[in-house]
């Protein structure tokens, strides 16, 4: 699988920090997140949730629907009849999770989740053991505000909840009276739909209804934009899979936008999570999920069209992979992810590592990083930045991915593509970065 890690997530690393496990393929990144990390063709049955301003009547009459619970047992009949008293509830039930957190206390987390929903209590027991395994793990700091609330299908509700100038949308249901974390099963969510485009084809489930014709749209964007960028796209339709929740569908580590997964027994495809599912990342609320969103599906677009259309993905440098898939997607990436400080400071990630160790720190492996996963996209981004500029402009760089396709080595792939050695191109790049950068 590739993921993207974004910019915006590790601007905040100091008290936040990205869990991305990414897998297999391409980002065999692990960082570590706390539990508030960040950072078409229409669909015939699109339509808005009812607003947060639903009377309290309204969010009772929902709430009284369920009658399946996300495990097969049966939901207790809603006790709550009134907004605020539901509002009430969801931020004990946040209070408690940030105590668990703030006070290293896991005991606290069986009191927040829903008992019967299995993959639920997988999703914040693991999430809960990554952080306090990571260097952040201990300090808290850990608050979150409940701020609206909506009424959804199957007795379920979705508050919107805020932590430093973040947001995001988790769904609650009420247990013996209640509300905990919780997500509907697949029996809930509706049957999932085949939806067909002019280029893609979707795979979606009716629960995220409201954002179906969105993520579409953005799919149809990242396809102009690599077209525009690398001047071809795959003739062949592309899947995609907007996953509703963290238990249907493929693993997925929490603060994933998005991945492409070319190891897919059905075929590569690229996998969505929805904006209003656990596993999607916080937000700034004034600037609302799209944008982030957008570029990440860019990012990933690009990864499918590289892997079709020009050099499979297994052949190539982490550097190349990830560097072209910024590049496509995101001009500022060198400077939202530190670029400048770091070469300011003389603190340039080699292209190889040259030191003897067994665990290299450099961008040829990229995507196993010990540290500075960050940084380490926006110098694979410069470099494809400077071989654009300095050696041929994108068929300078096709030029050296061939190269290096054949060879599996890059000073070797280096002196064949543009008649130079791997220490002259080095110090070609550290001197560009000076100039463009310093």
């Amino acid at each position: 699988m590739f993921a993207r890690i974004t910019a915006h997530s590790l601007r905040r690393a100091g008290s936040i920090l990205l869990l991305a496990s990414v897998l297999s393929a391409c980002s065999a990144v692990q960082s570590i997140d706390t539990p508030a990390e960040n950072g078409a063709s229409a669909v015939a049955q699109a339509s808005a949730a009812p607003s947060a301003s639903a009377s309290a009547a309204a969010i009772a009459a929902s709430s009284t629907q369920a009658s399946v619970a996300p495990s097969a047992a049966e939901s207790p009949v809603a006790n709550t009849t009134d907004e605020q008293a539901i509002i009430a509830s969801i931020q004990e039930t946040l209070d408690l999770y940030a105590k668990a957190y703030n006070d290293n206390d896991p005991s606290l987390l069986a009191q927040v989740v829903d008992p019967k929903n299995g993959p639920m209590k997988r999703y914040v027991q693991t999430r809960f053991e990554n952080y306090q395994e990571s260097i952040f793990g201990g300090q808290g700091g850990f608050e979150y505000t409940v701020t609206e609330v909506e009424p959804h299908e199957s007795g379920f509700i979705i508050a919107t909840i805020e932590r430093s100038g973040l947001q995001a949308k988790w769904t609650f249901r009420e247990v013996n009276g209640r509300w905990l974390m919780s997500e509907p099963n697949e029996k809930q969510l509706g049957e999932r739909q085949k939806v067909e485009s002019e280029h893609f084809t979707f795979y979606m489930y009716p629960w995220t209804k409201d954002v179906n014709e969105k993520l579409m749209q953005q799919m149809d964007v990242a396809r102009e934009q690599v077209l525009e960028k690398l001047g071809k796209v795959p003739d062949l339709k592309a899947n995609v899979y907007i996953k509703p929740t963290f238990g249907v569908g493929a693993v997925t580590s929490p603060n994933t936008l998005a991945f492409y997964d070319r190891n897919s027994r059905a075929g590569d495809r690229i996998v969505i999570a929805a904006p209003n599912s656990y596993v999607f990342p916080f937000y700034d609320a004034s600037a609302g999920w799209e944008g982030d969103l957008q570029t990440t599906l860019t990012h990933e677009y690009t990864h499918l069209v590289n892997n079709r259309s020009f050099t499979p993905i297994s052949r190539m440098s982490d550097w190349m992979v990830e560097g072209l898939a910024e590049y496509v997607s995101d001009p500022t990436s060198a400077r939202s992810r530190g670029v400048p400080a770091a070469v300011a400071s003389d603190q340039i990630i080699p292209i190889m590592d040259t030191s003897g160790q067994v665990n290299k720190q450099d961008l040829e492996h990229l995507t196993i990083l010990e540290q500075d996963v960050g940084l380490a996209y926006g110098f694979a981004f410069t470099l494809v930045e400077f071989i654009n500029d300095k050696h041929g402009g994108m068929d300078g760089f096709w030029k050296l991915v061939q190269s290096y396709d054949q060879k599996q080595n890059l000073p070797a792939a280096i002196q064949e593509a543009y008649g130079i050695s791997y220490e002259q191109f080095d110090q070609e790049w550290r001197a560009w970065l000076e100039e463009n950068y310093g």
